[in-house]
C-alpha cells in the first residue's frame, strides 16, 4: 500500500474495478504486537486489518493467497495458483507493489513476488480457463530510494498522487496499527518518497513505476 496506494485510490475514484491480491499473510514480519498468538490467529487478524486499511483508498475487493513468507519461495504449484487467479480476473493491467530486482535477484520476498507475477503461466490451457496474456505490468519503484543494488533503474511512468496521498498515509498507518510517534515518522517517510517522485515529474507528489509491456506490432513508429 505504501508504494501504490495513491494510484489505486485514483483508479477507484475514476470508477475502475480494482482487485487487491496479496501472495502472503506476512505473518513473519510487522507482527511484533501479535507475539504469543498462533499462526491461525495472526492470519485472521492480519486479514481483517488489511481489509480495513484498504478501505481508506476505497478498495473493497481484496484476495489472499497463502504462499508463506520470509522467505516467499517460487514453486510450480504457487505459480499455477497465481496464474489461475489471473486467468479468472483477466485484468487490463497489473500494478505490482514490489520493485522486481530482476537482474540482481535481490529484494527478498518483494523481489520474489515480482518475479512470480512475471512468470505465472496464465497463457496455458488449464482447468477449463481460456489462456490470458497480460498486456502490461507497472512495477513500483519506491525501493530504489532505500536499497542499494547493482542494476540502476529509473521510473518511466509517474502517477500524480497529490490528491490521494493522505488516503494512502492513513491506509498504511491503519495496516500496521501505528500510534505516535511511529505513525508520524511513517507518514513523513511516505510523503518524502512521493515528494521525491513528484519533483521528478513536476508535481507535488507522485508514485513512480517501471513498465513491462507485452510485445506488439505497430504500423509506424511514433514520437
Amino acid at each position: 500500500m505504501a508504494n501504490i496506494g495513491g494510484t489505486l485510490a485514483k483508479h477507484i475514484r475514476r470508477g475502475d474495478r480494482v482487485i487487491g491480491l496479496t501472495l502472503t499473510y506476512g505473518v513473519e514480519v510487522h507482527t511484533e504486537r501479535l507475539i504469543g498468538k498462533s499462526e491461525a490467529e495472526i492470519k485472521k487478524i492480519v486479514r481483517q486489518e488489511s481489509i480495513d486499511a484498504a478501505r481508506f483508498v476505497g478498495l473493497e475487493e481484496f484476495r489472499f493467497l497463502d504462499f508463506g513468507d520470509t522467505p516467499l519461495v517460487m514453486t510450480r504449484e504457487n505459480l499455477q495458483q497465481l496464474a489461475d487467479v489471473m486467468q479468472e480476473i483477466r485484468p487490463d493491467l497489473i500494478i505490482c507493489a514490489h520493485y522486481p530486482f530482476r537482474e540482481d535477484q535481490h529484494g527478498g520476498d518483494h523481489g520474489e513476488a515480482a518475479r512470480m507475477v512475471e512468470r505465472a503461466p496464465a497463457y496455458r490451457h488449464h482447468g477449463g480457463k481460456a489462456p490470458y496474456r497480460l498486456p502490461v505490468i507497472y512495477f513500483s519503484m519506491v525501493e530504489t530510494m532505500f536499497f542499494a543494488h547493482a542494476t540502476p533503474h529509473v521510473p518511466d511512468t509517474y502517477v500524480d498522487t497529490t490528491d490521494t496521498i493522505e488516503q494512502k498515509v492513513q491506509a498504511c498507518i491503519a495496516t500496521w496499527k501505528m500510534v505516535p510517534p511511529e505513525s508520524e515518522k511513517t507518514a513523513n517517510l511516505i510523503r518524502s518518497a512521493d515528494r521525491h517522485f513528484g519533483a521528478c515529474a513536476g508535481v507535488p507528489y507522485a508514485e513512480g513505476f517501471e513498465t513491462v509491456r507485452r510485445a506488439s506490432a505497430v504500423e509506424y513508429l511514433s514520437v
